[in-house]
C-alpha cells in the first residue's frame, strides 16, 4: 500500500484535501469517486520502496536514538506528531525517513503508532510492538520508548563486544588465506613448470597443488574476477535475515561458541522480561515475547512451554524448573526467591547483568 496527498471536490462544492492509502494513483481516483466526490489531483506523497530501501536496514543505534528523542521531547511536552515531524525533517536515512513519513501521515488519521511500526516486521520486533501497545493503552508512551532506548542500547553494546572479540581472528585467518593465495598465485607458478617437467616421480599431493597453482597463474584475472563475484554474492545473502539466523546456529554446535551463545540468550531473555514487566505489561504476553528472542534449540523447546504453564497457574520458576538442566539453576532459584515479594522484574534485570558479564568474560 502507498499514501497518496489528494485534493477534491464535495457535492456541496468544498475543496477537500486529505490523504488516501491505495494500491496505486488510479485505484486512489476511482475510490474517491466511489465516495462522490469530484477528484482535482492524486499524488503520491512518498516514493515506491526499492530493492534497496527494502534491503537496507535501520541499525540498533538508530532505532536507539529515535526512542531516546521522542521520549525525551514527550517528556518535554511536544506533541507527539510535531515530535516525529520535527525526526522526519532531521533523518539522514532513507528508511527511517520512509516510516518517519508514514507515522506522520498515519498519525494524522487517528492510528495509533503500533498500528503503523506493524507495518515494518523487518525493523520493528513483537518486543518493541509490546512495549509500545503497553504505552499506549497506560498512557505512558514516553516511559516505554525510554525503557526501549535503554534495551536496544544494552543490546548493541553486547552485541558489538562479540563483534570485537571475533574481531582479531578473523584479521589473523584473512591475513593467513591471503598470504596463501598470493603463494599459489605467484610464487608457485614460477617453480611448479620446472618440477611438473622433470622426469621424477612426485607425490600426489604435491603434484596435484603445484597443478592448481599453475591454473591459477595461468587464469589470474578470472580468478580474481570470480572471487569479487562470489564475494560480493556472499555479502548480499549474509544481509538476509535467514541467512544470518541459519549460520548462527551453524556456529552454535561447536563448543566454545555454544557456551558463548547460551550466556547470550539468557541475557537477552532476562534483560527483555525484566523490562516488559517494569513497562506494565501481563506476564502470560512478556513471556511469550521474551520466549520469541531465544535462539538455542534447548531454550526454544522447553521455553514454548512456559505460556501454558503459567496460565495453568504454575509459577515461572516452576516452568523453568520442568526442563531440569536446561536454564542454569541460578536463574531457576533467583526467581523463585522472588516470585513472593513482586519483584521479579527486579532480580531478572541482576540476572541480565549477571550473564552479560559472563559473555565478557567468555570472550576474553
Amino acid at each position: 500500500m502507498e499514501i497518496f496527498e489528494y485534493k477534491v471536490k464535495d457535492k456541496q462544492g468544498k475543496i477537500v484535501q486529505d490523504i488516501i492509502e491505495s494500491t496505486s494513483r488510479k485505484d486512489a481516483a476511482v475510490s474517491l469517486r466511489d465516495q462522490g466526490y469530484q477528484v482535482l489531483t492524486v499524488r503520491k506523497t512518498m516514493p515506491t520502496q526499492s530493492f534497496l530501501d527494502k534491503t537496507r536496514r535501520i541499525s540498533t543505534v538508530e532505532q536507539a536514538i529515535f526512542c531516546r528523542y521522542l521520549s525525551t521531547m514527550m517528556k518535554a511536552g511536544l506533541p507527539l506528531a510535531e515530535s516525529i515531524e520535527i525526526m522526519a525533517k532531521e533523518s539522514t536515512n532513507r528508511k527511517m525517513g520512509r516510516v518517519l513519513r508514514d507515522l506522520q501521515f498515519s498519525l494524522q488519521r487517528g492510528q495509533k503508532l503500533s498500528t503503523v511500526f506493524a507495518r515494518y516486521p523487518e525493523i520493528y520486533d513483537s518486543v518493541f510492538l509490546t512495549l509500545t501497545r503497553a504505552g499506549e493503552e497506560s498512557g505512558t508512551l514516553e516511559q516505554s520508548f525510554d525503557y526501549l532506548a535503554k534495551q536496544l542500547m544494552t543490546s548493541y553494546e553486547l552485541s558489538q563486544k562479540v563483534k570485537g572479540a571475533l574481531l582479531y581472528p578473523a584479521v589473523i585467518l584473512s591475513a593467513m588465506m591471503g598470504v596463501g593465495v598470493i603463494m599459489i598465485t605467484f610464487v608457485l607458478p614460477r617453480i611448479s613448470t620446472v618440477f611438473l617437467r622433470l622426469n621424477i616421480k612426485l607425490p600426489l599431493a604435491t603434484k596435484l597443488l603445484l597443478t592448481i597453482s599453475q591454473f591459477m597463474g595461468n587464469n589470474f584475472p578470472w580468478i580474481i574476477g570470480s572471487a569479487l563475484l562470489l564475494l560480493s554474492a556472499l555479502v548480499v545473502i549474509i544481509r538476509f535475515a535467514r541467512t544470518r539466523k541459519a549460520l548462527a546456529r551453524f556456529s552454535s554446535k561447536f563448543p566454545v561458541l555454544s557456551r558463548l551463545f547460551d550466556q547470550l540468550d539468557l541475557a537477552r531473555f532476562s534483560r527483555t522480561l525484566s523490562t516488559l514487566l517494569k513497562s506494565g505489561v501481563p506476564i502470560v504476553e512478556s513471556i511469550r515475547v521474551s520466549v520469541e528472542l531465544l535462539t538455542q534449540t534447548k531454550f526454544v523447546k522447553l521455553g514454548k512451554t512456559f505460556e501454558e504453564s503459567i496460565q495453568k497457574g504454575q509459577s515461572l520458576s516452576d516452568a523453568i524448573a520442568q526442563g531440569e538442566g536446561v536454564f542454569p539453576g541460578l536463574m531457576t532459584q533467583s526467581i523463585r526467591a522472588v516470585e513472593k515479594t513482586g519483584s521479579l522484574e527486579v532480580v531478572l534485570e541482576e540476572l541480565a547483568q549477571f550473564y552479560e558479564q559472563e559473555v565478557e568474560h567468555t570472550l576474553k
